[in-house]
């Protein structure tokens, strides 16, 4: 499922000591794929959230020469925390490296999701509860992108009628 690869960005701060008043911002992509989609149901509203298979930060990440950051798949981790909700994922692709085999480059794709607020060129895409009809709308400046492209000519997943 080439669609399915996602990286998030964790933030955290940091502090030198108690008295340490100018905190510093740590931010750390991880590299993963969706396994399973996971439809949260609180009776007055739903949440949607991904459970992932993630790549060890440590040992399976790395950034090339020129800048790329490259993922060996087969290095996975983080299987005690594999949930994140649908709006944090950012969309991937994963390229295999010609030099190396066993690396893949990460190629960043525009953002589909709901509810993304720092991304002025993403697809918001909403499901109606009511209909089984996905509606698109491009959110941002209307240009022409031959580089990040959606398909809607597949049949991969399942799009469910929620009575």
């Amino acid at each position: 499922m080439q669609n399915s690869r996602v990286t998030l960005r964790a933030e955290s701060q940091h502090f030198a000591s108690v008295h340490d008043d100018n905190p510093s911002v740590a931010s750390i992509p991880y590299f993963g794929f969706i396994d399973e989609i996971w439809e949260l149901n609180y009776v007055k509203f739903t949440v949607c959230v991904f459970k992932c298979k993630w790549v060890d930060s440590n040992t399976g990440v790395r950034t090339d020469d020129v800048g790329f950051a490259l993922v060996d798949l087969k290095k996975l981790a983080y299987q005690n925390d594999p949930f994140i909700m649908a709006e944090q994922a950012k969309h991937v692709f994963y390229v295999q490296d010609s030099c190396d085999e066993r690396w893949s480059v990460v190629l960043h794709g525009k953002t589909i999701g709901v509810n993304v607020k720092d991304d002025d060129s993403y697809i918001h895409s909403y499901i109606s509860p009511l209909s089984t009809q996905m509606t698109h709308n491009v959110v941002g400046e209307e240009e022409a992108d031959n580089v990040h492209t959606n398909r809607n000519d597949h049949d991969e997943g399942e799009l469910v009628n929620i009575v």
